[in-house]
């Protein structure tokens, strides 16, 4: 009577081959579809038009996305908006007033803080710590930077850009 060795698969070994092994896909497939879709329903928004402003020429995108209302930053030729309300100058494309030690904005800082001190004694909202930002095409990377790094110090972490559909 010859007694095999038994192999890790629960058959026997010994034959020179690999055991075959069934693998059952279909609970794998759906837990991927079901996270698929999950996600893709996550960058899904609601429909939002952004009023027109004759300074503001925004880039052209393809994308299918709407954009949600948020707390709007508008970068034009000449300054840079908070909510409409100026609070800081671009000239020729740069930004005219100092940043601090960190790359901050200090008027834009102190702005943003405000508005995120006075949201966080209202009710909780999760888009608080969003914005839209609305850059003129043309404006400096380094204006949109120091925006994006002061937003960020202030607690708004959540950035979408703003384009116009094509």
């Amino acid at each position: 009577m010859s007694f095999g060795r038994r192999s890790v698969f629960g058959g026997q070994s010994g034959g020179g081959g690999t055991p075959m092994v069934a693998l059952n896909l279909t609970a794998l497939m759906d837990i991927l579809s079901n996270l698929l879709f999950f996600l893709l329903a996550a960058y899904a928004a609601q429909a939002t038009e952004v009023e027109d402003k004759s300074e503001l020429r925004l880039p052209v995108s393809t994308s299918q996305v709407r954009l949600q209302l948020q707390l709007t930053i508008s970068i034009t030729k000449t300054a840079i908006q908070v909510a409409d309300v100026q609070v800081a100058r671009v000239v020729k494309g740069l930004l005219a007033d100092p940043v601090d030690e960190e790359g901050r904005i200090p008027a834009l800082y102190a702005k943003l803080t405000s508005i995120k001190g006075n949201r966080s004694q209202s009710a909780p909202d999760p888009e608080a710590s969003g914005i839209l930002l609305l850059a003129d095409q043309d404006t400096d990377s380094d204006v949109v930077t120091k925006v994006l790094k002061t937003a960020g110090y202030a607690g708004f972490v959540n950035v979408r850009f703003g384009v116009i559909a094509q």
